[in-house]
């Protein structure tokens, strides 16, 4: 079974997925997918850094201006394409859980997928990116907004549908509710039905 995690900035999402992955005993992809698609693309990891799940805009990622916008959107969809790519090529190795960078679209013809979404209240996700890096609260609450706002703009562009809409997800989550583990508990006890389900 293949499982992707979407996630809000500081909501914990991918300490779920990997604590996901270690219950499960299978891996977790998350920025091994941009060492990955470095390794089998001509692409540095600093450049694939760059463009990970960045505003499609040619003035989104420093310095990106000086490639000129038509060449900026074009390495934009280079990247974007050579990660999907890997994604497709990691879930054909094996079960394994994928964080972000749109594996829940890429990987939406397989039977095996499930697709979750973190979320958290904005005041837990302000204080646990305070904590994590040692910020104000107002350079907390504005790393959270920029990055989501990254986020949801990377996802519509190549999706063409609306990040942490549940319409898209088969199980979000309020990690602020549950906690971390009890996000994992809730996600187990899902893919469980999932397969009772599956055998009735």
């Amino acid at each position: 079974m293949n499982i992707t995690i979407g996630r809000q900035h500081g909501s914990n999402g991918h300490a779920v997925a990997q604590a996901l992955a270690d219950r499960l005993g299978i891996p977790c992809y998350s920025k091994e997918i941009v060492d990955r698609t470095a390794r089998d693309s001509n692409f540095s990891k600093d450049v694939i850094r760059s463009y990970d799940e960045k505003r499609v805009s040619p003035f989104a990622v420093p310095g990106m201006h000086l490639f000129g916008m038509d060449e900026g959107f074009r390495l934009n969809m280079q990247i974007a394409s050579a990660q999907f790519d890997t994604i497709r090529t990691l879930a054909e190795e094996g079960d394994a859980v994928f964080v972000g960078r749109c594996a829940d679209y890429v990987l939406r013809n397989r039977s095996d997928l499930v697709r979750v979404f973190v979320m958290a209240d904005m005041s837990y996700r302000v204080h646990a990116m305070m904590e994590r890096k040692n910020l104000s609260e107002d350079q907390a609450k504005k790393l959270v907004k920029e990055v989501d706002k990254d986020r949801a703009s990377y996802y519509r562009y190549y999706t063409d549908q609306s990040w942490g809409d549940n319409e898209y997800y088969d199980l979000c989550l309020n990690v602020a509710r549950v906690g971390t583990e009890g996000a994992v508990d809730t996600i187990l006890s899902y893919l469980e039905a999932i397969k009772k389900e599956k055998t009735e």
